[in-house]
């Protein structure tokens, strides 16, 4: 993808608005759904790992290099960025996100 912003606030959405989490691979272009952020925070890990070991087993300077990206709605996640923009980071021990979440069972986030 050329041009591609992958954080702050013109980035790119490189995922589905509507999949609360995914990981997209670069190079492949690949988008892989995930229920939650554990279970992409876990695929990217794996992924980037192989990648990294494809890498160093390679004997061309012309192989791809890919990453592992997790995507937010997406578009890619970090706790750090999500916040500069204002938003849910997402992780559920986060004590800033989640006081402005709706307690389980309630409509209307806590105050």
């Amino acid at each position: 993808m050329a041009n591609t912003t992958l954080f702050g606030p013109d980035r790119t959405r490189l995922g589905y608005e509507d999949q609360e989490w995914s990981v997209w691979v670069s190079g492949m272009d690949d988008i892989h759904d995930r229920e939650t952020l554990g279970g992409a925070l876990n695929l990217a890990n794996e992924l980037n790992a192989t990648f990294a070991q494809m890498r160093f087993n390679s004997t061309s300077d012309l192989d791809p290099v890919m990453y592992a990206v997790v995507l937010h709605h997406g578009y890619a996640w970090t706790v750090d960025t999500e916040h500069a923009l204002g938003l849910d980071c997402g992780v559920p021990a986060c004590v800033p996100c989640s006081s402005k979440r709706a307690a389980p069972g309630a409509t209307t986030p806590t105050t």
